[in-house]
């Protein structure tokens, strides 16, 4: 199921909570009051000094909800577990409403009436989960098949977790001994394969490395069976799945609601600075032209999210005919590997060299970020020679939105090494938060100006 339809599914699922919720609290109020189930000595209130606060304590129970994990994608999910993590929102929820309530002066609401809300919503929200896991059975799967699991390796693991699966009887359980890429392509295109388990963390790390990337290329869900040093290490993401626990692999940018919220501040921040910095721009094309006459505008074809290709816009910084001299400037590469970078490149202009120092030859992209192409913040995009040699840790990086800058252009910009480059944006895309965004942004500025690793 691609991300399209787990946002759609997470839509539903807000926007329906929402609507459980908001009833659940009038439902409470009903049985508290004009139900006749129980007395009111101090007489009846009026409805609408519950409803006039409800839209807050609606937000406050989402929010509890999207913290306890109910809109994460769970392709594959025990029902037991879906009950515990409604659990932790309602709970959570309800004594952060009723601690407010404590705090609130103007009016005493009934305890009661939070205590009834808290058992409604619980099994309210529970229950419609369990709804929606049959209506995406039988109205989002092909035909009312059930969801696929795919367990590779021979470990110990595999007996128990396969038969834990089977014992729950809602998911169809695949098995391979070894990851053999094209056999596991084949297994999970005709079976609809929603979750791979790895069972054998002794897998060469390659291969593992490429299942990784399959999984993140194909929406596919990976999980891994931790060895015993794993477990003791006590830095790993431990998850408990079926009986089994499993190391998960699960970037925040694969979130459909995480990925959604990025996108949505690139295109205000993107087209915010547009407009303002309009009459710089404009001044900045003059003087390219001038010094080199010329289109003011280079575009070069970079891979960017998923292998995509696209055209990444800059202000020209070189000479019109740059490209056709690069061949002959090879031998002089001084980052070597997979990236090429001289200090003195012959082929830029006087202007370009200025708007090369501060960056200004970027600002173009954000018109790539309003398209969809780039992102403020990501792994850069590579030319297209230097994607050709990616290996498989390399090549996560294009399972995200490449950005104008990143952490490695404020962790030392062109000093850094090829390898190190690469570090940098793995810890990136495993790490992001929206503060972590921001803490770049903020960075960005300062190594500009100060020119650092600029060249």
């Amino acid at each position: 199921m691609n991300k399209r339809i787990y946002a759609l599914f997470t839509l539903i699922k807000v926007v329906c909570d929402a609507t459980v919720i908001y009833f659940s609290f009038l439902f409470a109020y009903w049985v508290r009051f004009t139900s006749g189930i129980m007395a009111a000595p101090k007489g009846v209130p009026s409805v609408d000094i519950y409803t006039r606060v409800l839209p807050v304590v609606v937000l406050i129970f989402l929010g509890a909800c999207k913290w306890a994990g109910l809109y994460e994608v769970h392709p594959v999910v025990h029902s037991e577990d879906d009950f515990i993590n409604v659990f932790k929102g309602v709970f959570v929820a309800t004594i952060f409403t009723i601690s407010a309530t404590f705090l609130y002066r103007e009016y005493s609401y009934s305890r009661l009436v939070l205590v009834f809300a808290f058992f409604i919503n619980l099994f309210a929200l529970y229950l419609f989960r369990c709804l929606l896991r049959v209506l995406r059975v039988r109205f989002f799967t092909p035909f009312s098949r059930d969801a696929g699991v795919l367990i590779i390796g021979e470990a110990k693991a595999k007996e128990s977790l396969e038969r834990n699966l089977l014992r729950h009887g809602d998911f169809d359980v695949y098995f391979t001994p070894e990851i053999d890429i094209e056999e596991i392509s084949g297994i999970a295109e005709n079976n609809r394969v929603e979750e791979i388990v790895m069972t054998d963390p002794a897998a060469p790390k390659k291969k593992i490395l490429e299942l990784i990337s399959f999984c993140e290329d194909n929406d596919i869900e990976f999980k891994m069976v931790p060895d015993m040093i794993e477990l003791k290490m006590g830095e790993m993401n431990i998850d408990s799945y079926f009986g089994v626990p499993v190391l998960k692999l699960k970037h925040p940018l694969f979130e459909p609601s995480n990925y959604y919220f990025k996108r949505s501040y690139d295109i205000l921040f993107s087209f915010i600075f547009l407009v303002l910095a309009a009459p710089f721009l404009i001044l900045v094309s003059l003087l390219i032209y001038i010094d080199n006459p010329g289109p003011v505008f280079y575009y070069h074809r970079r891979r960017g999210y998923r292998g995509r290709d696209f055209n990444f816009y800059k202000f020209r910084s070189m000479v019109i005919d740059a490209d056709k001299k690069l061949k002959s400037l090879m031998k002089h590469n001084e980052r070597g590997e997979q990236a090429f970078k001289i200090r003195k490149d012959p082929r830029i202009t006087r202007v370009g060299r200025f708007i090369r120092n501060f960056s200004i030859d970027e600002i173009p992209q954000l018109f790539n970020v309003l398209k969809g192409d780039m992102s403020l913040v990501g792994p850069r995009p590579q030319v297209l020679w230097e994607a050709e040699g990616y290996d498989e840790e390399a090549k996560r990086r294009l399972s995200i939105l490449p950005g104008i800058t990143g952490l490695w252009q404020v962790s030392g910009r062109s000093d850094l090494s090829y390898r190190e480059m690469i570090r940098l944006d793995l810890y990136y895309l495993e790490n992001w938060t929206p503060g972590f965004d921001i803490k770049i942004l903020l960075k960005t500025l300062p190594v500009v100006l100060l020119r650092k690793g600029a060249c």
